[in-house]
């Protein structure tokens, strides 16, 4: 089936239609049908990033995209796509390496003439694609669509006939095909240090699976999750014990065993993250800073050496106010504590297994860039703990072994939060054994 089938009959609008003649248009982009059809193909599997395709010499069509080495922690605008994009092909036409290109990308385009960038989900109401011919014939045509409820109802070209849409929309894709003959891999920053630190750059990590395991994750998800989290952004940058350090201002709301902590540049508002009270400190020798652009580089995930050689990653929660230490110095002594996303008693095939002392931790492969564990431990003790300012909010502070050493007892034991929500059992005991998924988090204790 063709994706004409999706359409909506429009009435042609004549005020918007191309100076070209439709004949000539049709014929001229005919021949990048599959490209449009690929595009919708992938906005309806929610990917909106800007593609684009080339005619080559000889007349073969290919595709072309730049690919994000890191796209789990990093990417590129689509503005900077779009523009490099157009940089390329046109230096390629002037070279009279290509005949033709061809940019697709998602627009504010309202049957108004309008192909700005569309730059959120709220602004995106048109597919536009954006021609070049070597013929000095350039121009842009969009196809409108409207979200309905789970759905994506797109309408048609109106430079196009009732024919030559269906042309379009009939097309089908081969099985198995790679329509991007052609990539360049964009890698995120990295650089060296003097000290031999290698300081890595990301724009696209945030904390909503941290705020998930602090708060709940089905409640978090909901409108009055987002609300709880402002209400005490805003306490905490209000109300909360402050701290300066140069331009960096950290305000601290305290609770038994959870601070929530709001951090200002120049007295603006950054970033607000939640940190886990502990006393279990290990010897560290970092040697990967993966700071975080997106919040002005005052976060960061730090790959370390630990105990014993073992590796581990934590999210540093003082890196703002701390980051200078952390840039000029690889042996450092870190608290180190955790915040658990799902806690499930382990399963009977593991035990099975395993001895009865077994216990791991290994990088999850989804969030490995956010210092994201897999894990079994043992509950070696814990206790109830409530925040929040009426108490609301409860979960446990479990004292977990991670790492069994026979010969040195708590090898690599720490302190990790649950959240009531996010357990898959009823009750915690003591000397138990579970498993899940946390994230390492700590901070300087030297």
């Amino acid at each position: 089936m063709g994706l004409f089938d999706f359409l909506k009959k429009q009435e042609k609008n004549e005020s918007h239609k191309s100076e070209m003649p439709k004949s000539e248009l049709f014929l001229s982009l005919s021949k990048y049908k599959e490209y449009i059809v690929q595009f919708i193909h992938m906005q309806q599997q929610g990917d909106y990033a800007p593609i684009s395709a080339y005619e080559k010499s000889n007349g073969e069509i290919v595709g072309f995209l730049y690919v994000i080495e890191d796209y789990n922690s990093y990417s590129i605008p689509s503005e900077e796509v779009i523009n490099k994009m157009e940089d390329r092909f046109k230096q390629k036409l002037k070279n009279n390496d290509i005949n033709s290109f061809v940019i697709l990308y998602h627009s504010q385009f309202a049957n108004d003439n309008n192909h700005k960038l569309a730059n959120n989900y709220n602004e995106s109401k048109a597919i536009t694609v954006s021609y070049n011919f070597k013929n000095e014939i350039i121009g842009k045509i969009a196809l409108p669509y409207s979200f309905e409820e789970n759905s994506v109802v797109y309408e048609v070209f109106d430079d196009f006939t009732q024919e030559e849409n269906s042309i379009i929309f009939a097309t089908k894709l081969e099985e198995n095909k790679n329509y991007f003959q052609d990539r360049e891999e964009v890698k995120p920053p990295v650089s060296e240090n003097e000290i031999g630190l290698k300081i890595k750059k990301s724009n696209a990590l945030d904390l909503k699976n941290t705020w998930s395991g602090i708060f709940g994750f089905e409640s978090y998800k909901k409108s009055s999750g987002a609300k709880i989290l402002v209400k005490y952004f805003g306490l905490a940058l209000n109300n909360g014990k402050i701290t300066k350090y140069n331009d960096i201002t950290i305000s601290k709301l305290d609770y038994s065993d959870i601070s929530l902590k709001g951090i200002s540049l120049k007295d603006e508002a950054i970033t607000f993250l939640p940190v886990i009270k502990t006393d279990h400190i290990i010897d560290v020798v970092n040697r990967e800073i993966n700071e975080w652009e997106n919040v002005e580089n005052l976060e960061a995930v730090i790959t370390a050496g630990g105990r014993g050689g073992f590796g581990l990653a934590y999210f540093a929660t003082d890196y703002a106010e701390n980051r200078e230490k952390y840039l000029s110095k690889k042996e450092h002594k870190i608290k180190i504590s955790g915040i658990a996303f799902v806690l499930d008693i382990i399963k009977s095939e593991i035990l099975a297994k395993s001895s009865d002392d077994f216990t791991m931790y290994m990088p999850n492969k989804d969030l490995a860039s956010c210092a994201c564990f897999d894990f079994v431990g043992k509950v070696e003790d814990f206790r109830e703990t409530f925040f929040l300012e009426d108490n609301s909010q409860k979960g446990y502070l479990m004292k977990v072994r991670l790492v069994t050493e026979p010969n040195i007892q708590e090898f690599l034991t720490i302190d990790i939060f649950v959240n009531l929500e996010n357990m898959r059992f009823k009750k915690l005991v003591k000397g138990m054994r579970v498993s899940g998924m946390f994230q390492m988090q700590g901070e300087l204790a030297d």
